[in-house]
């Protein structure tokens, strides 16, 4: 018996063949759409069964392959066509490797063909998310044939070639992928990234380090190919989603792959790749892995994120939580519970040996305190006080913890040099820990007795440490660790309480004995360090100056004393400090005194100075200047005169006779003595702060019979800018610096042209401190004021001059970047960086626009005539308020236009200045359009201000009706005029539509307007509107007072409510 015929959805009959293609179809189809929602990986697997079958049952229905490879081509072009459910998408391609792979296994070729096909035809197709499905598809391809390959291989060793995938269709599909890399959409690079990452292993790692060109693609076999290089290539790729996909796809198995993505972590210009950076390096890089330098400036990076939010607080808590059992040695956290108490008492103590306290204090210190809170609440104390923290610390005898009952092991355990530092470096961070976290006065009393000996021991201590470590020839490496450990000793005095007069005595007693004691070597540091915590401690209070001045002068006298009579008994007070004609003072004058003890002696005075207590000069100061600051300066140390110099100018920049009689020997020693021109710099600088240029100028300049003597003592910052010593050329840049925002004056045109310059020379690159301080002034000088933007319109000239006369001589500006120079230019003349009165006065652009189109018309065939054309095209004029001004520079521009022929080299040119001309044109019209609406607007005004003037109406109302019959009016008009001038009426109710008015054209002489506008500083809030007309900087456009009603219609309109006020209030009577 035959079944009955098949009929089609509209009715007609049809073959069961046909019938069975389109269940093949529709079978194909519903694979599709249970894939794109599909859950969970087993059911996923179902469907990839289920369509595999279907292929081999189309294999006995006529033209049913033909059917299937058909509907799969379909269902993959939809599949790829969006980009919403994106994960189901992927199911779907995933099936379909998946299905083709099994049938190439089984000699079934043509589904792995046609989804090679699809890719080929659908790589290079203009719409992004099928270029990137594709560049998943050819991943999965190949990744799925390299996995079948690997376990066909360990199923059957002999076997050479167990890969479904042809080398030919490999080769294809690679070739797709390394197209993708350089696809201008950073989605398609991405998944590119991700399909290539797939692919690696061991072996294409080992060849990747042998391949010296990593952008040459070669293909023998995928397995083989160098992949590493590839992702490292993509780095550097300008998408930060890409780089965060390399970050998070390389192996990080060699050397060279970390120390990429550490300097990722640390220098990467996006927040997000920084942060991925270094997440991967906590979780994937183990702490020994990586240098000391790397290891404290990943800290310092994560200190530093911008984002103080939750996000840094989990981040940094990975990475403590990943380095504490690194430092501790252990692989996982104990499960025992005392174990793990145990563990975090002693981890920070053992991290700490991981860290560099020594060159980077600050940082370690920080991490520590996070260290110790984290331990703190990991062992459960977290919402309990912090003794009982401390008290669980302080039970681990093996650590190098140090507390009240043992801190004489620093002498007496016999520790390394190194122990020492990082026992006192610790011991210090537990005591700064406790006193931040202490909420009670109760909880840090018993913190700091567990913690902290008796002052007397702790001085003791302190001195026997000193004197054992410091009076002993080490090397350099071994005496700064020592050192280090001496300064935290020092900062661990804070800690102890004030209320305890003998221990302070006694600490006295041991600074004073430490800092006489010449056969101990104590630095620069350790003696500031030393003065400041006596000032501090001991004579914390203003009136206490002359106290410890007197005592320091003491001090330094029996340093001298001791020196010269070492076996005297006896010591006059205040020796060094006499009158001229003592013992004492001839021997020093005499030169008898060793150049160390000089040295000390001044060590003391220039550490109590820069204390900043003193800032008028008194008799032992005199006394100071002449018998210790004035012998060290001719001391044949170097080190010796710079601090006798600095205390020089520290005490020049407070009494202005001292610095009158010092600039000559500044001035000499400045020419003479080249490891001191960075002090005399400084010195210099600041006295002209304080004092003030001109006088300082005035010194500097005496007796020269020069044309401008005020102009030497900027000429000889101006003349060290350019210095072969970094540190002059930095110490002479910063002090112009901060001389121009100290004052801006015309005459400095053209060396504010030069710091410009030394900015974007790349030869300031080497000096990264000159850079970062240049870098940094720019802005900071253009924001000041309008005044200063004007200094840089005046410096354009001068500035593109020297780069003319320096490249005929090809000089080190041939190798700045001039469109960098002019960008400069444009941005750093912007109102909007300006604020306030200054934005008020307009936009300092036009001017430099006449700059501009005068070097052009001077010169068409300027070598730098693409970079105005640049900068002209990069100015915003939507803020000029001036017509007559735009209108001159239209005519300028069209001047400059007519200069140049029409041929290809200058076309460009001309494009760029009839957009510019174009562009003020338009400005013009809308500044036009603006006031006649305006103007049409003010028979509307009166309205508009009724609510606003009704209440100052009305307090004025009986003065007017009053006063009307007498003075026909005349009077209340004369008084409301001046009020309505003061604009004290009321304010507009659009103040977005400011009246615009005309200005008179503005002359061509710019160093005078600019000096006249910086002389008078205006402010425009004026007490009269006829005060601005009268007063009215050149540099700026008109602004006229705020439009008011007239007085006497306003006056009637208020009458009118006043005396129905009265009839009102009359009736009611």
């Amino acid at each position: 018996m035959t079944s009955g015929p098949y009929f089609s959805p509209t009715g007609r009959p049809i073959s069961r063949q046909s019938a069975e293609r389109e269940r093949v179809k529709n079978v194909l189809q519903e694979s599709f759409r249970r894939a794109l929602r599909v859950k969970s990986c087993a059911d996923l697997c179902d469907i990839t069964r289920r369509l595999k079958q279907l292929y081999i049952d189309a294999l006995n229905i006529p033209g049913g392959i033909e059917r299937y490879l058909a509907a799969l081509r379909f269902a993959l072009e939809l599949t790829c066509e969006k980009s919403n459910e994106k994960e189901g998408r992927i199911n779907c391609l995933k099936m379909s490797a998946h299905v083709a792979l099994a049938l190439s296994q089984e000699g079934m070729h043509e589904p792995l063909q046609l989804l090679v096909d699809f890719c080929v035809d659908m790589s290079d197709l203009c719409v992004t998310v099928t270029r990137s499905y594709v560049c998943a598809l050819a991943g999965l391809l190949l990744n799925l044939n390299k996995l079948i390959s690997n376990r066909l291989s360990q199923q059957n060793p002999r076997k050479t070639d167990c890969s479904p995938l042809s080398k030919e269709l490999s080769k294809t599909l690679f070739a797709i992928l390394s197209k993708r890399l350089l696809d201008v959409n950073p989605l398609v690079r991405s998944e590119a990234l991700k399909a290539i990452a797939a692919l690696q292993d061991e072996q294409s790692k080992a060849d990747s380090y042998q391949t010296n060109s990593p952008k040459r693609y070669s293909f023998s076999l995928v397995v083989a190919y160098p992949m590493v290089s590839v992702l490292i290539s993509h780095l550097n790729d300008v998408s930060c989603e890409c780089r965060i996909v390399t970050l998070k796809k390389l192996m990080l198995s060699s050397k060279e792959e970390v120390d990429l993505v550490v300097n990722m972590a640390l220098s990467d210009s996006e927040e997000r790749v920084r942060r991925a950076a270094t997440i991967r390096i906590i979780k994937d890089v183990n702490l020994k892995a990586l240098s000391i330098k790397q290891r404290m400036d990943l800290v310092q990076g994560v200190m530093n994120m911008n984002a103080r939010g939750q996000n840094h607080a989990v981040i940094l808590n990975d990475l403590l939580g990943e380095w504490l059992k690194t430092a501790c040695g252990k692989d996982a956290l104990p499960d025992n519970g005392d174990e793990l108490a145990s563990f975090y008492s002693i981890a920070s103590s053992h991290l700490l040996r991981f860290l560099e306290p020594l060159t980077q204090e600050q940082v370690s210190h920080d991490l520590m305190l996070h260290s110790l809170q984290y331990c703190r609440e990991k062992m459960g104390f977290g919402s309990i006080e912090v003794q009982d923290f401390v008290k669980a610390l302080n039970r681990n005898a093996e650590d190098i913890s140090l507390h009240r009952h043992n801190c004489n092991k620093l002498i007496e355990e016999g520790w390394t040099a190194l122990e020492q530092a990082n026992a006192v470096f610790y011991w210090r961070c537990l005591l700064d820990f406790c006193k931040s976290k202490c909420v009670t006065d109760a909880d840090w009393s018993e913190c700091h007795y567990r913690l902290l000996p008796t002052m007397r021991t702790f001085c003791e201590l302190m001195q026997n440490y000193m004197t054992n470590v410091l009076s002993s020839n080490e090397t350099e490496a071994l005496f700064a660790l020592k050192n280090f450990t001496v300064m935290q000793l020092l900062k661990i005095i804070s800690f102890f309480d004030q209320g305890d007069p003998s221990g302070w005595k006694t600490w006295q007693t041991s600074c004073e004995n430490v800092l006489g004691n010449m056969q101990l070597k104590l630095t620069e540091a350790l003696v500031n360090e030393l003065v400041q915590q006596m000032y501090t401690h001991l004579w914390p209070l203003p009136e206490q100056n002359d106290e410890a001045l007197s005592n320091l002068c003491d001090l330094t006298s029996s340093i001298v004393h001791r020196a010269l009579f070492p076996n005297a008994t006896m010591l006059a007070a205040n020796q060094t400090i006499g009158i001229g004609g003592n013992e004492t003072a001839a021997e020093f004058e005499n030169g008898e005194v060793d150049d160390d003890v000089v040295y000390r002696c001044i060590m003391i005075v220039s550490a109590m100075l820069k204390t900043n207590r003193y800032k008028k000069m008194n008799a032992l100061l005199h006394g100071i200047l002449e018998n210790i600051i004035e012998r060290s300066v001719v001391a044949a140390d170097v080190n010796c005169r710079i601090l006798a110099f600095e205390a020089m100018g520290i005490l020049a920049m407070y009494d202005r006779r001292v610095a009158f009689e010092k600039t000559i020997l500044i001035k000499e020693t400045l020419k003479i003595d080249q490891r001191l021109r960075p002090t005399m710099l400084n010195i210099l600088c600041n006295m002209a702060l304080l004092h003030g240029y001109p006088l300082v100028s005035r010194w500097f300049g005496a007796g020269l019979e020069t044309a401008n003597p005020n102009d030497e003592l900027l000429q000889v910052f101006a003349e060290y800018i350019d210095s072969l010593d970094p540190d002059t050329s930095f110490t002479a840049c910063e002090c112009l610096c901060k001389m121009f925002l100290k004052e801006a004056n015309v005459a400095w045109t053209g060396v504010l042209s030069r710091l410009l310059l030394k900015a974007f020379d790349p030869a300031t690159n080497n000096i990264p401190k000159l850079k970062a301080c240049l870098v940094t002034f720019i802005p900071v000088f253009a924001e000041w004021s309008r005044e200063h933007q004007m200094l840089l319109v005046e410096a354009f000239p001068e500035t593109f001059n020297t780069l003319h006369s320096d490249e005929q001589f090809v000089g080190s500006f041939s190798r700045i970047n001039v469109a960098a120079v002019g960008s400069c230019f444009v941005h750093a003349t912007s109102s909007q960086l300006l604020n306030g009165a200054d934005k008020q006065k307009g936009s300092v652009h036009p001017f430099l626009c006449q700059k501009i189109l005068a070097a052009l018309s001077d010169d068409p065939e300027d070598d730098y005539a693409p970079v105005y054309c640049k900068m002209l095209s990069d100015i915003d004029a939507n803020d000029w308020m001036d017509i007559t001004q735009i209108n001159a520079l239209i005519v300028d521009t069209d001047d400059v236009i007519d200069l140049y022929s029409d041929t290809e080299e200058t076309r460009g040119y001309i494009r760029s200045l009839a957009s510019f001309s174009k562009k003020l044109r338009k400005r013009v019209a809308s500044l036009e359009t603006l006031i006649s609406t305006r103007k049409h607007g003010d028979s509307e005004s009166v309205d508009e201000h009724d609510d606003d003037d009704e209440s100052e109406i009305l307090k004025i109302s009986k003065l007017v009706l009053r006063e009307s019959n007498k003075a026909n009016g005349c009077k209340p008009q004369a008084s409301k005029q001046s009020k309505r001038k003061m604009g004290t009426d009321s304010k507009p109710k659009n103040p977005a539509k400011p009246r615009i008015t005309k200005s008179k054209t503005i002359p061509r002489d710019m160093k005078a307007l600019l000096q006249e506008d910086v002389e008078n500083r205006i402010v425009l809030v004026p007490s009269d509107s006829d005060e601005i007309l009268r007063n009215e900087s050149k540099l700026i456009a008109v602004t006229p007072g705020i439009r008011q009603r007239p007085v006497l219609a306003r006056a009637a309109k208020a009458t009118r409510k006043f005396l129905k006020d009265e009839n009102s209030l009359s009736d009611e009577e």
